[in-house]
């Protein structure tokens, strides 16, 4: 008799500890089962039940705000909110602990008892943690720790770096063998190569797309100006006094009459009326200077340069400039070569130049006149 009033009360105290994770939602079969073989359990379940679905029909209604000023009164009494201060000084702790100057943290752990008793507590573990001694791992850990860390790519292997090495000999269409054979051995190394190989052969795919006649420009003004083509205007005087080059004139004089000839198959736009510019000083100046094939060489330039300074309103900007950048240059070469002949008249190798400086402004005079006819 005493042992089944026992049961039964350690059945009812399993049935009341379980009962709250039951109306929670959560799986317990004893509760049931307890509830229908003891009357008052299941009373209880029962009423328990009719509560609970009878307020899931209540209407929602907002707590009052002094329902929430003083619950949320509770809870900061309670710590349940930090406040802006000890918020602030959590998170200017960890500098603080790292050595940092940190004013704050000291100032609030006067005024605040729960934050001063965490930063003496970290303080002591801090403290203790320097007493403690000094062991050294064992070999085993460090082997583990390097083989993981070499796995992460964390060292470098020698390998790896004979592999980088030859990487662009390899692309440039040598055959190190050792590229190919450590590419299958190590995956980052493979997948560099893969990637590398992907790109070069989706670069020989691209089209081929031409320059525009703005780029050739600019191209050629910038070599120009760096002295690619000709002379550098700064060494004419160290030319001209080359007195052993003369016999090498008649060649260079060979030269400009082949590239005078294509030069005067340009058509002629001497049937305009416009007037030559002042840019034009020195074709006048050579056709002075030297009658006969120079002055068909001179009539040309002075063409060319009346329609170019006649439709250069009609020119973009920056082609424009590109090619005053050319001429200017070769402007600049003429006249010095002008003033060489001045000088010594019978300098071969000034005239020379001279003609291979106009033939070239004919060059990018007709040039531009064809990107602006475009």
């Amino acid at each position: 008799m005493i042992d089944n009033q026992y049961n039964s009360l350690a059945a009812c105290e399993r049935f009341g500890n379980d009962l709250a994770a039951y109306l929670e939602g959560e799986a317990r079969p004893f509760v049931v089962s307890h509830s229908q073989d003891c009357t008052h359990c299941g009373a209880m379940l029962a009423d328990l039940q009719t509560i609970r679905a009878a307020a899931k029909n209540l209407a929602q209604e907002a707590p009052s705000p002094r329902v929430w000023t003083n619950l949320r009164a509770k809870l900061e009494a309670e710590g349940a909110f930090a406040a802006a201060a000890c918020a602030q000084f959590q998170t200017e702790l960890e500098a603080l602990m790292e050595g940092e100057a940190r004013p704050f943290v000291t100032t609030h752990s006067k005024d605040c008892a729960p934050c001063r008793a965490l930063l003496a507590d970290l303080q002591s573990i801090r403290i203790a943690a320097k007493s403690l001694p000094q062991e050294t791992p064992s070999p085993a850990i460090w082997a583990n720790l390097r083989v993981r860390l070499e796995a992460q790519g964390a060292f470098v292997v020698p390998a790896c770096v004979q592999f980088e090495t030859e990487l662009q000999d390899y692309l440039e269409g040598e055959a190190p063998p050792f590229v190919l054979a450590h590419a299958k051995d190590c995956k980052p190394c493979g997948a560099l190569l893969a990637d590398m190989q992907a790109i070069r052969q989706a670069a020989r795919e691209l089209p081929l797309v031409e320059p525009s006649p703005v780029v050739w420009a600019n191209v050629r003004a910038q070599l120009e100006a760096e002295g690619a083509f000709g002379i550098p205007v700064s060494s004419w005087q160290r030319i001209m006094s080359w007195r052993w080059m003369p016999h090498l004139v008649p060649l260079g004089t060979l030269a400009g009459l082949i590239i005078l000839g294509a030069v005067l198959t340009i058509p002629s736009l001497s049937g305009h009326s416009w007037e030559a510019s002042a840019d034009s000083a020195p074709v006048a100046q050579l056709a002075s200077f030297n009658a006969g094939d120079d002055g068909s060489l001179a009539s040309v330039v002075t063409d060319l340069e009346k329609s170019f300074r006649a439709s250069e309103a009609s020119m973009a900007p920056d082609l424009k400039a590109a090619y005053d950048k050319s001429l200017v240059t070769l402007d600049g070469s003429i006249h010095e070569c002008l003033d060489s002949l001045q000088q010594e008249p019978g300098n071969a190798l000034a005239h020379d130049y001279l003609l291979t400086a106009y033939t070239r402004k004919a060059e990018v005079l007709s040039s531009a006149l064809e990107s602006e006819g475009r």
